[in-house]
């Protein structure tokens, strides 16, 4: 069973400032996705486009303190939970690319895991023992021993572009082209469910930190699919959003947020009753979204202007 924090109420207290773009950091190539550590402190952004490289940027002062390159095209990340590691993929449109291990404590490349067909996203379980990988070309998705970047075991997935990782780590949940969200146990790898959701290809897929559910986004659909983890029906379907790129949560509230590209907002989403209940405005193309483990600030990577915005929540 998976595990879930007892969350605030989601009603703002009155002095309570709205939620707002306060800052923007500038940063190299075309900002797409991006993660936070555990801390706080420091955040890495992926530039796949010319000058490509992964941005690291320190939380208090709001500022540039290194640049990564010489990674190919870096998309899709993930921050080791405990240990000082970042894991990067290079152009999920690319094949038989490799996933890149850096050295956070240097912001250095320490190794490199190979053998995909085409890497899309990646996730891990939630002590960092195992990293999960999309290899959509290749319809699996691999497992990896993160001690020694082994390849422990394969489940066949048609075509998965995401993964997310449920609280307590039981189930990973795997939103793939032609409309298909496939859970897995993480216990044997085995498929449990498949769940049609709507035509399309995917962008994130994102699981809520108070509910059994996930979000998955349909960016050219205009649409965010949510499903219930405990039936593995689709609950609800967020219609008319303007490219709904990726969705992030509040860590202490009953929120979401997701980017919509198209509109240049971050639209609000309250995860109780499943309905967008406000947006927030000064985007250029928002594509990836992080939230502070405090649950005060968001970070959006916008892709239109080369910056990272710093979002009061």
């Amino acid at each position: 069973m998976a595990e879930f924090i007892t969350p605030l109420s989601v009603v703002d207290d009155e002095d309570n400032e709205p939620a707002a773009v306060v800052d923007t950091i500038a940063v190299q190539g075309s900002p797409n996705r991006l993660v936070i550590n555990q801390a706080g402190t420091r955040l890495y952004v992926a530039s796949a486009t010319l000058p490509q490289a992964i941005t690291v940027i320190d939380t208090a002062s709001r500022s540039v303190i290194n640049t990564i390159d010489s990674l190919g095209s870096p998309i899709w990340l993930a921050l080791h939970p405990n240990a000082p590691r970042l894991y990067v993929s290079d152009n999920s449109g690319a094949t038989d690319t490799p996933i890149t291990v850096i050295d956070t404590l240097t912001d250095t490349v320490i190794d490199s895991i190979t053998g995909f067909t085409t890497v899309n996203g990646m996730a891990l379980n939630s002590s960092g023992s195992r990293l999960y990988v999309a290899d959509e070309g290749a319809s699996e998705v691999v497992i990896i021993n993160t001690s020694n970047f082994l390849r422990i075991g394969v489940t066949s997935v048609v075509r998965p572009v995401d993964i997310a990782v449920a609280p307590g780590g039981a189930r990973s949940h795997v939103a793939s082209q032609f409309g298909n969200w496939t859970s897995i146990n993480l216990g044997t790898n085995n498929v449990v469910t498949q769940t049609d959701t709507v035509a399309g290809v995917p962008t994130t897929i994102a699981h809520a930190r108070f509910s059994a559910r996930v979000y998955i986004t349909y960016s050219e659909r205009g649409e965010v699919v949510i499903g219930d983890t405990i039936t593995a029906e689709v609950s609800q379907i967020l219609r008319d959003l303007a490219g709904p790129w990726q969705v992030a949560f509040n860590t202490m509230r009953e929120l979401a947020y997701v980017t919509q590209t198209d509109s240049n907002q971050v639209g609000i989403i309250n995860t109780r009753t499943q309905d967008v209940i406000g947006a927030i405005d000064g985007f250029d193309k928002p594509r990836g979204i992080v939230v502070s483990p405090d649950g005060r600030t968001a970070y959006v990577a916008n892709i239109g202007n080369s910056s990272v915005a710093v979002v009061r929540l």
